[in-house]
């Protein structure tokens, strides 16, 4: 026996020894012994230039930032979706009382809660000139990341910077980073996790895996559809490790390793979800990106082939010859990311029509689904470079060529592809270089915010009680952002369906004014107040109208009438269907067919979405990198 062995006494004794075989100390080096991955050591890898990426993310935050501005402030190109973030991530600390809770379960967490800093101060938030550092933020850190992977790739600095500018020019890139979008918050996390597992399949620092476990957490609550791109990632990190070799438990470790923080988060959010709203899955059912009861266009499967083809013909035609040239290249030389990537550009340009025949979405088939194919496309394009070897720098200038190409051919698609938000809008205030307020989307939506701005503008001059205003902020949203005080409402969000329906009921008791909107349809508040919200209300006197709002002071000694008494039961009684969206918006969606309304507008929320708690290889370059796979 090995590990023991047994003594037996003289037969004048019952006493059986058993003496331990000498421990031995097991090195390191023993324990790592048949390890495919590089761990305990850092490996080669490039050189870190911390002030080159610091230059990127400024360059691009600034121009997006600068452009962003013309477009949101002088041309009134903003989605209200991102009004309605901003307007929660306010209410944060400024509510009365301010609360964590504001930020809500229809959106994913983080979409919301990483943009709360930029409203810290009052007066900054409700300036529109803060829009465009909501998206651009997320956006130029997506740059400094391609950046890193071409800088691994062996791309020449002068083609980086030509790609990265003529990526940053297109533009539905513009549009999603300078529009204040939530596309690119939940993007950059993913783009960064997918340069992490290139980087890992590079140098074999088993670092990598974890630092791409961990952005998919974050990109997980900032988008649930990054989910998509996760579990792609740790099929891809298994069947590698496999193909390499490696052990049961290193496959097992490592995979587990990456897939631990996102299944930690989401289990987390499903327990809140179950804890404050009684559905553990309300996150998906509830969600602003579900399809709820929107009725939405019916595909057949000939169809939605038609619109993907469209969709990547349009929005991202790189994937066209990125895709089959990944394809190429993997099969033909072994290179086992290449294969991987393709799968994953493969998926991300399936992923809208999957959405619409899952019924995930209500907004299907439109245009900024084509971001997301973008991007893997351009990841796609940079292995590809690598890749190459020595024609690095020809596959490198090619790849620059056509994202130039593509600038016109996809600005021209936004006039005219069907099913989208704030695309022809925004082509159009790019060619006549005019205002957008008032004008109307492909989808019949309005666009612009004067009514908003005018409505604000006359309560910060001339109301100054804390909880005076009954309103619905889920219709209101826009004008409680511009005032900057979102301490002046009473709304859904401080104490609650209940109080605030009570408030409605008999509102001469709680508050001075009504704050309505004049699309009764939507409009809780309204529906209970019709005939005030169109400024025909004898008992309500109407203090100021626009077009889309009207507000109404409560009389001493004002009593309801029993249609009032009857329509606050309705409510109480029943839950209430978000109705159709009306106006246009930047879209809510995650990038992969999910969001709200063909027209953009966020959906009016219903009590159960309002209550709030009281989400390497054989790629024949650049040979002295540590390779994870072995040449064949």
């Amino acid at each position: 026996m090995t590990e023991q062995q047994v003594r037996v006494e003289p037969a004048h004794t019952d006493r059986v020894h058993v003496e331990q075989a000498p421990r031995r100390v097991v090195t390191n080096a023993e324990r790592l012994a048949g390890v495919v991955q590089s761990v305990g050591r850092r490996p080669a890898d490039i050189e870190r230039r911390r002030w080159e990426s610091i230059g990127v993310f400024a360059f691009f935050l600034v121009a997006w930032t600068l452009f962003g501005h013309w477009l949101v402030v002088g041309k009134h190109v903003v989605g209200f979706e991102t009004l309605d973030r901003l307007n929660r991530a306010l209410m944060v600390w400024h509510n009365d009382p301010p609360k964590l809770s504001a930020l809500g379960f229809d959106y994913p967490p983080l979409a919301t809660l990483l943009v709360t800093p930029l409203t810290l101060f009052s007066d900054l938030a409700r300036n529109l000139a803060i829009v465009p550092l909501t998206s651009a933020v997320f956006a130029a850190f997506t740059m400094v990341v391609l950046n890193t992977m071409m800088r691994r790739a062996g791309v020449l600095a002068p083609l980086r910077l030509s790609l990265l500018v003529a990526l940053g020019a297109n533009p539905l890139v513009a549009l999603y980073a300078a529009g204040g979008g939530r596309q690119f918050i939940w993007l950059c996390f993913v783009v960064a996790a997918l340069g992490a597992l290139v980087a890992w399949y590079v140098t074999a620092d088993i670092r990598f895996v974890m630092i791409a476990g961990l952005a998919f957490s974050v990109a997980a609550l900032a988008g649930y559809s990054s989910l998509l791109w996760f579990v792609v990632g740790a099929v891809m990190v298994g069947a590698i490790l496999a193909r390499l070799g490696a052990d049961g438990t290193e496959v097992e470790g490592t995979t587990v390793g990456f897939a631990s923080p996102t299944v930690y988060v989401i289990a987390l959010w499903t327990a809140f979800n179950l804890l404050l709203l009684g559905n553990p899955f309300a996150w998906i059912t509830d969600s602003s990106d579900a399809l709820g009861g929107a009725s939405v266009e019916q595909f057949s499967l000939v169809g939605l082939a038609q619109w993907t083809g469209a969709l990547v013909l349009h929005g991202a035609p790189l994937a066209i010859v990125v895709l089959p040239a990944l394809l190429f290249v993997g099969l033909s030389r072994g290179n086992t990311l290449a294969l991987w990537l393709a799968v994953v550009l493969a998926v991300t340009v399936l992923a809208p029509a999957g959405a619409v025949v899952l019924h995930l979405t209500d907004s299907p088939m439109v245009m900024r689904n084509a971001l997301p194919i973008l991007m893997v496309s351009v990841i796609g394009a940079i292995w590809l470079a690598r890749s190459a070897g020595s024609s690095a720098t020809l596959v490198s200038a090619l790849v620059v060529v056509g994202l130039l190409v593509s600038i016109p051919w996809t600005f021209q698609g936004m006039k005219t592809y069907k099913y989208q938000n704030l695309e022809s809008t925004f082509a159009a205030a790019v060619s006549t270089g005019q205002s957008q307020e008032g004008a109307r989307t492909l989808s019949g939506q309005a666009v612009g915010i004067v009514d908003e701005q005018a409505m604000a503008a006359w309560i910060r001059d001339n109301v100054t009680r804390q909880g005076s205003i009954l309103t619905d902020n889920a219709q209101t949203y826009a004008v409680m952002l511009f005032t900057g005080r979102p301490d002046l409402f009473f709304d859904r969000v401080d104490r609650s369906d209940g109080p605030w329906l009570e408030a409605a009921r008999n509102p001469v008791e709680h508050v001075d004014y009504l704050l309505l909107s004049t699309d009764t349809s939507r409009d809780l508040l309204s529906q209970v107040y019709p005939v005030a919200a169109e400024g025909r209300d004898p008992a309500l006197t109407t203090i100021y109208t626009t077009s889309r709002y009207t507000l109404v002071a409560v009389p001493a000694g004002f009593t309801p009438d029993r249609d009032v008494a009857d329509s606050v039961d309705d409510l109480e009684s029943a839950p209430v269907v978000a109705p159709e969206q009306g106006r246009t918006g930047d879209g809510t969606g995650d990038g992969t067919g999910t969001g709200t309304g063909t027209g953009g507008q966020d959906r009016p929320q219903d009590p159960a979405r309002q209550r709030q708690g009281a989400a390497t290889g054989a790629d024949d370059g650049a040979t002295d990198d540590v390779q994870l796979e072995v040449q064949p």
